[in-house]
């Protein structure tokens, strides 16, 4: 029975093949003489195959056109790298002006509230004052520190530097120094009144400069200069800042020529308004800043 059902049916795909391989001739022939002008030789086999390479070219220059030519633009729902990214572009320059309205608007509501009275302005008069300063009591010296001043007194007490402060000064010609405040110099130096430094007034809330890069060696409150801050120099010069209001920099900080150190100020006992007493010292002993640098 198998053998029966199976004969037809290969017969027939037998009789497929041949007829794929049935020879056909195409002819082109003129019509008012008769003269054969082209003949070729085909088979049903041929026809699939070259139909088949031509739908093949065909798609690979439909598909050449639309990624190599500017044809694509057109195509409904096709985008390129470049609006890709113009739309990134602009989706991100979107979210940074959303984020600035919403910034400005919170400025204006804000300054709004201030001018209705529904909210304090900040200012730094707001702040509350100290509820006690320190006293005389609280500078006295500890007994290391007196230790160590005995020792130091002792080392140097038969030190020879007779004639080394003017050599010293002298050299300090050569150092470029930043001044610390631009304003007016209302108080000069005067070693006989024992005024160690000079008084430069200005507007007020300035801000004070270290005239050298150095240490902070004190940052602290005294009762007679108010907010005191020290730098030490190289070639052991030291310069001194009194009377600030706010000092910027704490014990060891390390400063440039030039950096805000502190705010000009009027604390402290010995002060009749805002200004700055600025002292410059060498090898311990006080020199004349107006002789080194220009405060106007």
């Amino acid at each position: 029975m198998s053998l029966t059902r199976s004969t037809p049916a290969k017969g027939q795909k037998l009789k497929w093949l041949r007829k794929l391989k049935d020879k056909y001739r195409l002819l082109l022939i003129n019509d008012s003489t008769f003269e054969e002008r082209f003949s070729m030789r085909l088979n049903r086999l041929n026809v699939l195959l070259l139909a088949i390479g031509a739908f093949t070219a065909y798609g690979a220059f439909v598909t050449a056109v639309i990624v190599f030519t500017p044809l694509k633009r057109y195509i409904p729902g096709y985008s390129d790298q470049e609006t890709k990214r113009n739309a990134y572009l602009g989706l991100i320059k979107a979210d940074s002006l959303e984020l600035k309205v919403a910034e400005r608007d919170l400025y204006v509501e804000n300054l709004r509230m201030v001018l209705s009275g529904e909210l304090k302005a900040d200012s730094a008069n707001l702040f509350a004052p100290l509820a006690a300063k320190p006293d005389a009591a609280d500078l006295e010296p500890s007994r290391a520190d007196s230790l160590l001043r005995a020792r130091i007194a002792k080392e140097e007490a038969y030190s020879l530097n007779e004639g080394r402060a003017t050599s010293d000064r002298r050299e300090l010609a050569g150092i470029f120094f930043f001044p610390p405040l631009r304003g007016i110099v209302t108080s000069a130096f005067d070693r006989r009144q024992d005024h160690f430094g000079i008084d430069i007034v200005t507007n007020a809330d300035a801000a004070v400069k270290a005239c050298l890069a150095g240490t902070v060696t004190l940052s602290a409150w005294t009762t007679d200069a108010g907010h005191v801050l020290a730098i030490q120099h190289g070639n052991d010069l030291l310069s001194l800042y009194k009377h600030n209001s706010v000092l910027l920099k704490k014990v060891g900080d390390k400063v440039k020529a030039g950096e805000a150190i502190a705010i000009v100020g009027n604390s402290g006992e010995l002060t009749t308004g805002p200004h700055l007493h600025f002292e410059l010292w060498l090898n311990g002993e006080p020199v004349d800043p107006q002789g080194y640098m220009v405060f106007q």
